[in-house]
């Protein structure tokens, strides 16, 4: 007797048709954290561009752009880093999982108002930075 069957062509993930929204107040408080590699401040708002279906981010493609959920702040020199070369090695070789950090950064973002939340990011980002030195 046969128990159950899994279709051949199932995709665990489902990539959506339409994009999520632009969050531009998101980004502007970005700008007000430390960089999340560094600790510098003087940051950008720097989009993860390769795609983790499981946090929910599926890439770049067809001319679109990664939504600002998956921004992080970095100071412009790793900022260039970032971009410059494979991304994925570069966020291994820092040992920070961005789709997670932007996701966390986010929570922080919605829950609490700007001040709170900027203490709270400040401190998460420094508790990661500490985390990958240990």
């Amino acid at each position: 007797m046969s128990g159950f069957r899994i279709a051949a062509n199932t995709q665990p993930f489902v990539i959506p048709k339409r994009r999520p929204e632009k969050k531009p107040d998101f980004i502007r408080w970005l700008h007000l954290l430390p960089c999340a590699v560094s600790d510098r401040y003087g940051v950008e708002a720097a989009h993860v561009s390769y795609a983790d279906p499981w946090y929910g981010c599926y890439g770049r493609g067809k001319g679109t752009k990664v939504p600002d959920l998956f921004a992080v702040p970095l100071h412009p020199e790793e900022h260039r880093r970032q971009h410059n070369g494979n991304e994925r090695a570069y966020w291994e070789a820092t040992g920070i999982n961005p789709h997670e950090l932007s996701l966390c950064l986010f929570a922080i973002y919605s829950m609490y108002d700007s001040d709170s939340a900027v203490e709270r990011a400040t401190a998460r980002i420094r508790a990661g930075i500490e985390r990958v030195k240990s």
